[in-house]
């Protein structure tokens, strides 16, 4: 269910219509159509392609909110409305944690780069010993004798759950194959990090560490269905465009 974000005069930023904690409606901020258009913005500017906006990243992956701002007016005049407040409440009230807003006025994206970013800032603690990588069968008997390097994205990216690795996995094929790692033998040759609620990061696994594991019998929700098929619609837009530009 789309939720619009708000502001509590009490208890901050929240998505939805009361306040979680004191259950009074506080002010409108965004949309949930606003809330989609921007978020999407700010991943592309945090993770993919920071100088299409002007804007320079730190070493850590952190961009001023003040300098996204007018970056974002500048392009989507249709959003002349937006001010600091709403990329700092968007950063905050991530549903699922992607973000991370400093004291310093700065935020970035803690998962999912393209682009080449030092996230060894990170949390290591709490880390499950067991994490769950989706690959298929075809590459499996491949990185079973070779391990598991980034390939399209700067970091490995891991997954808490056999579920979500599943549900992740068919953004890209039909019947993804959902491996093992042994986190807890893992960490101790190479550093993993916690990114959020459910993805942790990490730069390389030596095949010792992968582990074959029985498969699960996914039914998805509505909700992971409807994850899939938006995803997947982006991606042919943006293919299809790549391809327009090819042509002019």
């Amino acid at each position: 269910m789309e939720k619009n974000l708000r502001v509590c005069p009490i208890d901050g930023f929240y998505r939805g219509f009361e306040c979680p904690k004191c259950g009074q409606e506080g002010r409108n901020l965004m949309y949930p159509d606003e809330v989609d258009a921007i978020g999407r913005i700010l991943a592309g500017i945090l993770r993919h392609f920071p100088e299409n906006y002007g804007i320079k990243l730190s070493k850590n992956g952190y961009a001023k909110i003040y300098s996204i701002v007018p970056a974002i007016k500048t392009q989507r005049r249709k959003f002349g409305w937006l001010a600091p407040i709403h990329i700092e409440a968007l950063g905050k009230t991530d549903e699922r944690g992607r973000y991370q807003v400093n004291e310093r006025g700065e935020i970035r994206a803690t998962y999912d780069h393209t682009i080449p970013v030092i996230l060894d800032d990170l949390p290591v603690d709490d880390i499950p010993d067991i994490l769950y990588y989706q690959t298929t069968e075809e590459e499996f008997s491949l990185i079973r004798e070779t391990g598991i390097s980034p390939s399209d994205k700067t970091y490995i990216h891991l997954s808490s759950t056999f579920r979500k690795t599943y549900v992740t996995g068919l953004f890209h094929v039909d019947d993804p194959l959902v491996i093992g790692i042994n986190t807890d033998e893992l960490r101790k040759k190479i550093p993993v990090y916690r990114a959020s609620k459910e993805v942790y990061l990490t730069t390389e696994i030596p095949p010792e560490f992968i582990l074959s594991i029985e498969q699960e019998k996914i039914e998805l929700s509505h909700e992971e269905r409807e994850e899939v098929e938006n995803y997947k619609e982006r991606r042919e837009r943006r293919i299809l465009g790549e391809k327009n530009n090819l042509k002019h």
